[in-house]
């Protein structure tokens, strides 16, 4: 961070994790003859959800949603507050980073452009993330860091209880 001269304002962090929206709690004040009743099927429908902010969390990102369906329909004619990609299973796939890059440039970019233009973001080395791959704005003002093998649970701060 240093060595690069930016301040926590410019260095962001995101990451992914997967949330099983329509799963029941595990407890719950129902009777265990109710949970175990025919025809009770844990529903394992999943969303990836991925958030981003800078170091300080002054300056936090519209949620990147990446669901099954194309366009659903609950979102028509509905602005939210987040950006929706579409993945089959709903996982991030090198395909789907690679429409994150259309995040990364359509989105990530000119919001950070908002604040000091020069910005950081850290990401973890997964496969699907294309860590060889050089991400950076067409200027190299905003540039990505990926951080290293078996160590992103330590240093990576949406690891750190942000998620």
């Amino acid at each position: 961070m240093h060595d690069l001269n930016l301040t926590p304002v410019q260095v962001y962090n995101a990451d992914e994790s997967g949330l099983l929206w329509k799963v029941l709690p595990n407890k719950t004040y129902v009777s265990r003859k109710e949970r175990e009743a025919p025809g009770r099927k844990v529903s394992k429908d999943r969303v990836t959800i991925m958030p981003c902010a800078n170091t300080n969390g002054t300056h936090k990102l519209k949620l990147l949603l990446i669901g099954k369906a194309r366009s659903p329909r609950a979102f028509k004619n509905v602005d939210l507050p987040l950006v929706y990609k579409s993945q089959n299973k709903a996982w991030v796939t090198k395909e789907v980073f690679r429409s994150t890059k259309e995040w990364f440039h359509n989105d990530f970019g000119p919001e950070v452009r908002r604040l000091p233009p020069k910005a950081l973001l850290i990401l973890n080395n997964a496969p699907a993330h294309g860590p060889n791959e050089n991400l950076a704005s067409s200027d190299a003002l905003i540039q990505t860091l990926f951080l290293p093998p078996n160590c992103t649970p330590l240093l990576q701060p949406m690891d750190q209880n942000v998620i």
